[in-house]
């Protein structure tokens, strides 16, 4: 009985989203929870923004974004993107087919070439924590957003508690993306640089 309970515990402990504070352009913005659940071979991520009364003023509304997909030797590759009201409203969806991804976004679907090995926000996340417990960070990295789809390099730091990764934009470095881990790979924070100012800032 024992043994069951533990298992339960740990279980549970698992499917809780991590709660973070949300700043975009250097103004608090609300909350944010993540939750990050990888099997032997399917991960599954979802990200839910409440905005605080400020940026509902803005058009910020209650939204997740979900990711699912499988996990191939190591690479998490993305089966569908998800961008929902809570109320279920979709907001933006992506399909990805293997070296293209159908985009859905305000009833318009386009489907456009991709890099095989592209993700989304949440697979890329999902992917850099599981290469930094196997300290096997990647050179590059392949992201696919609403508009386009990005190449960035990546580095990493450690401090005796942390770890950090770097993802700069190439060629141009007009976006930085940076994630702090703790050792055991929660995300502490993640934040988003663009043209040199913090566009969007998530953390504990």
């Amino acid at each position: 009985m024992k043994k069951e309970l533990l298992l339960l515990v740990c279980v549970l402990s698992l499917l809780q989203a991590a709660e973070y504070k949300v700043k975009v352009k250097g103004t608090s913005a609300g909350k944010a929870e993540l939750n990050l659940i990888t099997s032997s071979n399917t991960y599954s991520a979802d990200l839910t923004l409440h905005p605080n009364a400020l940026a509902k003023m803005f058009g910020i509304t209650d939204m997740k974004d979900s990711s699912q997909g499988i996990v191939e030797n190591g690479y998490y590759y993305p089966k569908s993107y998800r961008r929902n009201t809570l109320k279920g409203e979709s907001l933006f969806a992506v399909d990805f087919l293997g070296n293209q991804a159908r985009k859905t976004r305000k009833g318009k679907t386009t489907t456009v070439k991709t890099n095989p090995l592209g993700q989304d926000p949440l697979a890329q996340i999902s992917q850099i924590r599981a290469d930094i417990l196997r300290n096997q960070l990647a050179d590059k990295y392949h992201l696919i957003t609403e508009k386009s789809e990005r190449t960035y390099s990546a580095t990493m730091s450690q401090t005796e508690n942390e770890i950090q990764v770097t993802l700069t934009q190439t060629p141009s470095a007009k976006r930085i993306l940076r994630l702090w881990f703790d050792k055991k790979g929660e995300l502490l924070r993640m934040q988003k640089e663009k043209r040199g100012k913090i566009d969007f800032d998530m953390y504990k």
